[in-house]
């Protein structure tokens, strides 16, 4: 048995727990403590911590506070007597040790990029990374140089501050922002394990912002180069074949890796980080 320090119910609190075999952590390797912990509560404080252990409940809760470390609840079970005045539950607790997962600098390929903002997350046991960052003079044309070419092909990444371990990775879905002069605001996805796909989006995700460019994009095109050609004919200055063949070059086609870069721009980065 040892003791331990908890944050709940609005102060600190002081129990003596059991420890359980540790967890490994699938993002840095790290052993993470488990511990199990009972306490009791009467009936005026039993909604109270409920619903406190709820909202910290694995994965994706918002962690208990402890002294040099943070927590997720895992297994929980209470239990009563009824005849008891007041009733006082019994509260059974199983807490996982929660790593705080923030990379310094993340390499992708020899280039380094320093996070604005930083996640990891694991969906169907396959690593998913995602950053916010800002590029610009050569490292910015060598990321987007990475972007164009690299397709589905994997490269090394290192999550500097995380894991010094290469990880095999690929782009995900990568949108972008202009700065100020040629710098770029970049929301990168990367995704580990060959032959996963990419994360499913929520529905007001779907297809943006590349279908938001798209539309602005073609219906100013078409919208200009109509009235170019028209004005040009009308002036003698266009055949009515010129005329047809421009017409003809402006029908979609399959577009190039650099063409595709523009429909992944977006005016509010910050609006596809969760």
């Amino acid at each position: 048995m040892t003791d331990f320090s908890l944050h709940l119910l609005g102060s600190d609190r002081q129990f003596t727990v059991e420890e359980l075999p540790p967890a490994t952590s699938p993002h840095t390797g790290r052993q993470l403590r488990r511990v199990e912990l009972e306490l009791r509560v009467q009936d005026e404080t039993q909604d109270s911590l409920e619903n406190e252990l709820k909202a910290a409940a694995a994965p994706a809760g918002q962690p208990l506070q402890a002294e040099g470390a943070s927590w997720l609840v895992g297994d929980h079970s209470f239990s009563y007597t009824d005849n008891a005045k007041p009733r006082v539950y019994t509260h059974r607790v199983e807490l996982q040790e929660v790593e705080e997962l923030k990379a310094s600098a993340v390499e992708v390929a020899g280039l380094t990029l320093v996070p604005v903002k930083y996640n990891e997350d694991f969906q169907e046991g396959t690593l998913l990374v995602s950053l916010i960052t800002e590029v610009s003079g050569e490292d910015g044309e060598r990321l987007e140089e990475l972007l164009v070419t690299s397709g589905d092909n994997y490269v090394d990444v290192v999550r500097r501050g995380v894991s010094e371990t290469p990880l095999r990775m690929r782009f995900g879905r990568c949108l972008w922002q202009q700065g100020e002069g040629d710098a770029r605001l970049h929301n990168l996805a990367l995704v580990a394990d060959e032959g996963q796909p990419d994360p499913p989006l929520g529905f007001a995700g779907i297809n943006q912002p590349q279908l938001g460019r798209t539309l602005e994009r073609t219906v100013a095109t078409a919208g200009a180069l109509d009235l170019l050609v028209e004005q040009l004919h009308s002036q003698g200055i266009l055949t009515k074949e010129v005329a047809a063949s421009i017409k003809a070059a402006a029908l979609p086609h399959a577009l190039t890796p650099r063409e595709s870069r523009e429909f992944f721009r977006t005016d509010k980065i910050e609006s596809f980080w969760s």
